[in-house]
């Protein structure tokens, strides 16, 4: 699930040795679309090219990225939303509930105040119950402080990458909150020390650092220095 504006879902299924990918979202019209996609992924887990906005469809660029600024967020789109469910894990579920949004600390204050700017699907929070929920949450700061500063995450400016980082340490500790809120049921799983086999039920898991040289490139003396100022200042 996305966790931004437009709403819209990328959903996978194994099949063999291919992967089904599924797009979900409303056009203009407000009318849900769909797009489905055969991938092969066995040499692609980990490449950076394949990232989740990655969509086999170039837009107006020339790049294989989903076309959102086609989209619009519309109650349609829960009519996609038994196809969600069947998937075993759905990540950003909180779109679900109905809210959207690029501005963080909007989002926050909407999710605080029980305000989702969409109107949500009726029966989402007894549908979610029957479900295991797992916050999964960062314990090394500064490794979290490296993946935002050295990869994707990073904003035009160091000083609203900051506000980033810190709106999502904020975020994570408004999570619990809100899933008791209402009476979601969940555990806790911290990123950096807990059993992916174990709490995902998995015979085979990538190493833990499987992902960090994706960006190493990008991990020069200035994002060193990033990363130790907001460790001063911030830790």
């Amino acid at each position: 699930m996305t966790a931004t504006k437009p709403l819209w879902a990328s959903l996978s299924k194994p099949i063999g040795k291919l992967y089904k990918l599924e797009w979900y979202w409303c056009d203009k019209e407000n009318n849900l679309q769909t797009r489905s996609h055969f991938l092969d992924i066995q040499d692609k887990l980990i490449s950076r090219h394949y990232y989740e906005e990655w969509f086999p469809i170039k837009d107006h660029r020339g790049y294989n990225c989903l076309h959102y600024d086609q989209w619009v967020s519309h109650e349609n789109f829960w009519q996609c939303l038994d196809a969600i469910l069947e998937r075993d894990i759905i990540t950003n579920p909180f779109s679900l509930f109905g809210y959207v949004g690029k501005d963080t600390h909007k989002f926050l204050l909407e999710m605080k105040n029980d305000d989702p700017p969409l109107t949500p699907h009726p029966d989402i929070v007894q549908l979610l119950r029957k479900r295991k929920g797992i916050v999964a949450y960062k314990e090394d700061i500064e490794h979290l402080v490296y993946n935002v500063f050295s990869g994707t995450g990073r904003l035009e400016s160091e000083e609203k990458t900051i506000e980033k980082i810190n709106q999502i340490r904020r975020f994570q500790e408004y999570m619990p909150i809100f899933l008791d809120r209402h009476d979601i049921p969940y555990e806790m799983f911290s990123l950096d020390r807990g059993d992916y086999a174990k709490t995902f039920e998995l015979n085979k898991i990538l190493p833990r650092d499987s992902t960090d040289n994706l960006w190493l490139n990008n991990y020069n003396q200035d994002v060193k220095k990033q990363v130790s100022n907001y460790m001063k200042n911030y830790a």
